[in-house]
């Protein structure tokens, strides 16, 4: 058992699907389908009532929120069939947020203000073309690059 003797002077700032602000939000839980769902990421309905997948151009759900209880285990007729780090496993009950601030990775540089949209694959970007609009939602904070973490206020 490997064990940990170096420590970070500080936390980190953000990591993605954690809350960004105490400002009141809407969280959801919805169980996955499908495939693990990373935190931070898109989630689209689901097959059933109450479930939801990860985003691919469907019906947009919310963001999976960072939980630090998830096991990330998928299990199959009552077998563990895989396991995810930092995500919700297949048939985990995920705390999805509707509305309120979040932390996620931009595909591209946003600004902030900008709207935000989902391409396809799920990527967040600011990019209208092709992409599907998250209703309401819009960039807090912005980024230089791609691969960098930004707020989205969903709203």
């Amino acid at each position: 058992m490997a064990l940990q003797n170096n420590y970070p002077d500080i936390q980190p700032v953000a990591i993605a699907g954690a809350p960004a602000t105490m400002l009141p939000a809407t969280d959801i839980s919805r169980t996955i389908e499908g495939a693990a769902v990373t935190f931070g990421k898109a989630v689209e309905q689901g097959a059933t009532d109450k479930s939801a997948k990860a985003f691919a151009g469907g019906k947009y759900v919310g963001i999976a929120l960072l939980d630090r209880s998830a096991s990330g285990l998928t299990v199959a007729a009552g077998q563990v069939t895989g396991r995810a780090i930092d995500a919700f496993g297949v048939g985990e009950s995920a705390r999805i947020r509707t509305k309120g601030d979040i932390w996620v990775v931009a595909s591209v540089a946003v600004a902030a203000r900008d709207p935000v949209y989902l391409t396809a694959a799920g990527a967040y970007t600011n990019v209208s073309t092709g992409n599907t609009a998250i209703p309401g939602a819009s960039w807090d904070t912005s980024t230089t690059a791609a691969g960098q973490l930004a707020v989205v206020r969903l709203g």
